[in-house]
């Protein structure tokens, strides 16, 4: 009985220093996402007294092999209805066929509104820049539009030319290292909460 409760221990210990591991090689980038600010038209504008910046945060992971560079989402009005853009870029590390970037959105609160999912079924060369913008856009409601301030950005999975499929490390490891770039930089007004998506 002993010997079984000291080898689960072991096992829950070599877990934890796994998701140690894991989180530190995250990379945690944050720029400022622009004004929140949407307008509609000229005279009409959604937050049109606020002050305020969206936060951008870009979790990379070095071993995944693509790489995000200033991604996030901007929000626009065009034909009667919100949007949600992606800006940024993404670039290969070597020959992909299909990829996955996910955009998790919190309030001004840090509370979390939703999680986006743009995938792209595309060869993308090595070495290769390419714009966030082009796999895709959302539907927005405007009260969310007016609300979103923290957009946590980060590849979910890739799939090389020679079929290997690169997924991202679980979410603790991703959260965790948010939070301890959070508050290794003093910085928690962009520190959201953990997601359940």
């Amino acid at each position: 009985m002993k010997r079984s409760c000291l080898i689960a221990l072991m096992f829950v210990a070599l877990l934890s220093s796994g998701h140690a591991l894991a989180a530190q090689k995250i990379q945690v980038t944050t720029s400022d996402g622009g004004s929140v600010v949407t307008p509609l038209s000229q005279s009409i504008k959604v937050n049109d007294k606020s002050s305020l910046h969206r936060i951008w945060v870009m979790l990379n992971d070095p071993g995944c092999p693509v790489q995000l560079e200033n991604a996030g989402i901007t929000t626009a009005y065009g034909d009667r209805e919100y949007l949600y853009r992606q800006s940024g870029t993404f670039k290969a590390s070597e020959p992909v066929v299909a990829l996955e970037v996910r955009y998790v959105l919190y309030d001004i609160f840090g509370d979390h509104l939703k999680t986006l999912s743009a995938t792209s079924v595309e060869d993308v060369a090595a070495d290769t820049q390419l714009p966030l913008s082009e796999l895709g856009r959302w539907r927005g409601w405007e009260n969310e539009v007016a609300e979103l301030l923290t957009v946590v950005a980060f590849v979910a999975q890739v799939r090389t030319i020679n079929g290997k499929v690169w997924h991202y490390q679980d979410k603790v490891a991703f959260w965790t290292q948010l939070r301890r770039s959070s508050a290794q930089s003093g910085r928690w007004d962009f520190l959201p909460r953990l997601p359940t998506t």
